[in-house]
């Protein structure tokens, strides 16, 4: 079992998981306004609510909105040094390193981006500023951010040419001439899509793997 402590002048909050596994679903417990406050923030950083405990912690003890907001984090209960840190999924990387992987960003893009937020980091989240500059698509960003409700809408069993226009990656124009393509000369349609210069292979590989799994996360290997 793991317990995190955070606590301010007016209030505390606790963020608890059982379990020893490398990535553990944590609930957060105090004031319904500040938890709020508290899993949007984690799930818009981090992706999601079950996570490396020490990853975690780490995170309640740098981010710019938590430390504004409550004093260091404390561990009540659990071992930090314990907790397995071998875990690589695509669902641990920050929001950035996830448009990478996916082709929307290349690393340069990012570097750049990022620079450019610096300024605004202490009053607005990263994904909010993507969204606000409109520099990726806002389906784009849910998808990321909460995977769960594009699991719901039935992600997995979409055709990639599907997922691909309903992110926004590409419109129904390309979408119909690559078919027409395939249908002349065979291949794989995200091949012929990344070909005729609509999509990086990079997107067109991501798109044709991830899958949304039982707990609403991303499960992708760019392998």
């Amino acid at each position: 079992m793991y317990r995190f402590r955070l606590s301010s002048d007016q209030v505390q909050l606790e963020l608890v998981a059982y379990g020893t596994s490398a990535r553990l679903p944590f609930q957060v417990m105090g004031p319904t306004t500040e938890v709020a406050f508290l899993e949007e923030l984690i799930e818009e950083s981090l992706g999601s609510l079950t996570l490396n405990p020490r990853e975690l912690f780490g995170f309640l003890g740098s981010d710019p909105w938590v430390q504004g907001a409550f004093q260091a984090p404390q561990v009540v209960e659990g071992d930090l040094n314990a907790a397995a840190d071998s875990d690589t999924s695509f669902e641990r990387e920050k929001l950035g390193n996830k448009l990478v992987q996916a082709g929307v960003l290349e690393i340069e893009e990012l570097n750049q981006l990022l620079e450019e937020y610096r300024p605004f980091a202490e009053t607005q989240r990263f994904g909010e500023f993507l969204r606000l500059n409109l520099q990726v698509t806002p389906q784009m960003l849910d998808l990321l951010l909460n995977p769960a409700l594009f699991g719901e809408q039935g992600f997995n069993e979409k055709q990639l040419g599907e997922r691909l226009e309903e992110m926004g990656c590409i419109t129904p124009e390309q979408l119909d001439l690559a078919l027409s393509l395939q249908c002349h000369k065979g291949g794989n349609l995200g091949e012929l899509l990344a070909e005729l210069g609509f999509i990086s292979p990079t997107t067109a590989r991501f798109f044709a793997r991830a899958k949304i799994n039982e707990q609403g996360q991303i499960d992708y290997q760019p392998g």
